[in-house]
């Protein structure tokens, strides 16, 4: 088991590297379409933290928003996302980025930007977030009594919002003059501890068997 628990984290490690790798490579592209970003990763792609860009009418509803409990260098808050409309007439959802919980005076997206005007949402490309054992038997996927998410995932949003949506959505960058939310708040520092471990499974490991060989050899 310990040997099996020591292999796990060797795989493990190989796909932290690898996500370490493609995030450094895709950080320094050029903005993509979010449509054609979507067209791929609806085709089997993988388009995690690629960069993209999103033409639309600043028509977004407060009602349709969304707040994500979450916190942000260490600083408990939300995250808030609200739906725009794209000019090609279907909604998106953005991640503006995060409020702390202490801010009650906040410049939201759907006052400041409710203008009738077309303008670009630029930001990093993210599908809808997922629970899998064994953090989904632990970890909410509905709302607080208090209306806030635990799970980023724009579906949802907008089922309990009355509107439609793509299961994918856009991790804004910051905007410049606006405090909060604060945007650009994309985790992309990997904490990256998977050898680690793993030498301490593999050295449980060695560690058992000697004891086991120890108490086995014939005494004399």
């Amino acid at each position: 088991m310990l040997i099996a628990l020591g292999s796990w984290q060797v795989k493990r490690l190989q796909w932290k590297l690898s996500l370490i790798e493609k995030v450094e490579q895709r950080l320094g592209a050029a903005p993509l379409a979010f449509d054609d970003a979507v067209a791929r990763a609806e085709a089997g792609e993988d388009m995690e933290y690629v960069p993209v860009h999103l033409a639309v009418n600043a028509q977004s509803n407060s009602s349709s928003s969304a707040k994500v409990f979450g916190a942000y260098e260490a600083v408990p808050g939300y995250f808030y996302f609200a739906p725009l409309n794209a000019k090609g007439g279907h909604n998106v959802y953005v991640n503006f980025g995060f409020v702390p919980q202490s801010e009650t005076e906040i410049d939201f997206p759907d006052t400041t930007l409710n203008t009738g005007i077309t303008f670009e949402v630029v930001g990093l490309f993210r599908s809808a977030e997922k629970m899998s054992p064994p953090a989904s038997w632990f970890r909410s996927v509905e709302q607080s009594v208090d209306g806030l998410w635990f799970v980023r995932d724009p579906t949802r949003f907008a089922e309990s919002a009355g509107v439609t949506t793509v299961p994918f959505y856009i991790d804004s960058f910051a905007i410049e003059g606006r405090d909060w939310p604060k945007g650009g708040t994309t985790r992309l520092d990997f904490n990256n501890r998977h050898l680690e471990y793993a030498l301490t499974w593999y050295g449980l490991a060695a560690t058992l068997m000697g004891v086991w060989l120890a108490f086995s050899l014939p005494k004399r």
